[in-house]
């Protein structure tokens, strides 16, 4: 019962909150529009009553003129087939009635409650608060606006009489069923203040318009509204496919809002206000039925709630009884139990106070015994402590006489190492002299035939010398050539760089580049002259060595000193070479 209770207080509320008054009417209908009418072609369908029957005529929407530039998209135009009626009085007054509380200058609208009330009656403010946002988001509401499905920016096309057309950047809000266009300045009003300015630059009644998705000359993104009633199309224009297409079903969804509609959404509100109406009846009958049956069930509720009361004590009563009986003999065989132990802890007492005086007398025999063999005790200890003294004093003067000795020792050890290695380098010098003796008279050996060799050789050597000489005439006049030519370049590197340093501070900066390369020129003379006299001295050494060798091809005598004069030449190219490399680390050459 208390769930058809709920339900039914949540039934009535719902009724009265969403049959109640106007504001249904002027706020909540459009929604109910878009939800019950999925396609504007819908409306011919549905029998309506007598005073919302209104004639109608199905016209198609006006092709457009001889103008091929405009194409839709995949080369089909997707149009919407609506209802027109002719303009009357009558029902421009029914337009303007129906379409005066859009512009109504509210901030918010009354949050009208439907979910089921609580078991305690109280609601708290967040539930209202969400049931507001979940609304106005349904509504398509903009900040606190309500029924502003969409704005923004986009391109309106202008065309006029002997004139090239051109596009100009409106501000558009869809309100309702109205499109409003303002110059781009506006935008930041809107979006500061989220009120609409009351005298825009244009305003596009969409009720019964078709709209058509597209491109342009120069335009792809295109949106094209059409309507009879209109001299012209209106083209629009948008930045990407996104936003063609958001517009495009805002647009779409616009153009079902009419008086028709309108009309048909007064006729189901009465209905349901009407069916409201009957449900608050057969209500208030089930409320008074279950109100007796709620009375009658208290009162039996009642009664059944003094018996278990009754019972209970009653088993409360019989349960103390029976916890008092089992203390009782509890304590009866506690009150055994405690006596039995008592004697047989008594018996114990006396048994262990006739052992403890048997104990007693023997130990005082064991004292007296113990005493005198403390005092022997003692007295041994006394002539020990003494002879320990005697011990300590003498291992104390035996220490001393051991340290002495092991200096001793080691003084001894150090002396004989000492004298082993003296000895050890003694016999080595010894061996070495006899080696160097033995060395000295093989070379003093050889010396003498090496001598006699040269002797020999010297006869020899004058007279290639003056064969030699005239030749080294000709080498010489060609080497003072040569060091002439590396005199007369000195001198001029000499020049380049006083004149270097003469310049002044303008030619500082050419100083600095100049300077290094005429460095790396002199060192590079330099080195042909050290590799010029090289040259020179190995052509002399060269030529030498072939005329020894020819001499000593054509003497026997000389075969015999050929390694001799081969370790003598050997020994002049390895002095000349280490004198080469001295004098290029003094010059620092690489």
């Amino acid at each position: 019962m208390k769930t058809i209770i709920d339900s039914l207080t949540w039934k009535n509320s719902l009724t009265s909150s969403i049959y109640s008054g106007e504001t249904f009417k002027k706020r909540l209908a459009p929604s109910i529009y878009d939800n019950v009418l999925t396609n504007y072609g819908d409306i011919e369908n549905i029998t309506m009553p007598d005073y919302v029957n209104i004639n109608t005529e199905i016209q198609k929407p006006p092709m457009l003129r001889k103008k091929g530039f405009f194409k839709t998209e995949n080369s089909t135009i997707n149009h919407i087939t609506t209802d027109k009626q002719p303009f009357n009085v009558k029902d421009k007054h029914g337009i303007l009635r129906s379409l005066s509380f859009q512009f109504s200058p509210f901030r918010g609208t009354k949050v009208v409650d439907t979910s089921p009330p609580q078991m305690n009656g109280c609601t708290s403010s967040r539930t209202n608060k969400d049931s507001f946002n979940k609304k106005s988001n349904e509504f398509g509401e903009v900040g606190p606006l309500l029924g502003v499905q969409m704005y923004g920016c986009l391109l309106k096309k202008y065309k006029k009489k002997n004139r090239p057309v051109k596009w100009k950047k409106r501000f558009f809000i869809l309100k309702e069923c109205f499109l409003l266009y303002y110059s781009c300045g506006v935008k930041k009003e809107f979006e500061v203040t989220r009120r609409i300015n009351l005298h825009p630059k244009g305003i596009i009644p969409l009720i019964g318009c078709s709209i058509i998705s597209g491109g342009d000359v120069g335009k792809k993104y295109c949106l094209l509204i059409t309507h009879c009633q209109f001299d012209s199309a209106i083209i629009v224009c948008a930045t990407d496919i996104k936003c063609q297409e958001n517009w495009f079903k805002a647009l779409r969804d616009a153009t079902k809002i009419s008086y028709k509609n309108t009309l048909y959404g007064e006729h189901i509100i009465r209905e349901l206000e009407s069916k409201g109406n009957i449900l608050n009846e057969e209500k208030k009958s089930i409320e008074e039925k279950l109100q007796k049956e709620s009375l009658a069930r208290q009162e039996e509720k009642e009664r059944n709630f003094e018996l278990e009361k009754m019972r209970e004590e009653l088993e409360k009563e019989r349960e103390k009884l029976v916890r008092l009986t089992m203390k009782m003999k509890e304590d009866i065989s506690k009150v055994k139990n405690d006596l039995n132990q008592t004697n047989e802890a008594k018996h114990k007492l006396e048994n262990e106070k006739i052992m403890l005086l048997t104990k007693t007398e023997h130990l005082v025999t064991n004292m007296e015994c113990l005493n005198l063999e403390k005092t022997k005790i003692e007295d041994q200890m006394n002539q020990i402590l003494q002879e320990r003294e005697k011990f300590l004093l003498e291992n104390q003067n035996l220490s001393s006489v051991t340290c002495q000795l092991k200096n001793k020792m080691q003084e001894i050890e150090s002396k004989t190492t000492k004298i082993a290695t003296e000895k050890d380098k003694i016999e080595c010098l010894m061996k070495l002299n006899e080696q160097k003796t033995h060395e000295l008279e093989r070379e003093r050996a050889v010396y003498t035939r090496q001598t006699k060799e040269l002797l020999q050789n010297l006869k020899i050597i004058s007279e290639q010398k003056e064969m030699t000489e005239a030749e080294l005439k000709d080498e010489v006049i060609a080497r003072i050539g040569a060091e002439r030519q590396l005199y007369a370049a000195e001198k001029a590197l000499e020049h380049l760089e006083n004149a270097l340093k003469l310049t002044g501070a303008q030619m500082a900066e050419l100083q600095e580049h100049i300077m290094p390369d005429v460095h790396k020129l002199r060192e590079f003379f330099e080195k042909c002259a050290i590799d010029a006299k090289l040259e020179a001295q190995k052509s002399l050494i060269m030529r030498n060595a072939i005329y020894a060798r020819r001499s000593f091809r054509r003497n026997p005598v000389k075969n015999r000193s050929k390694n001799n004069f081969k370790r003598h030449v050997s020994m002049k190219e390895d002095r000349r070479n280490m004198e080469m490399v001295k004098y290029n680390d003094d010059n620092n050459f690489p």
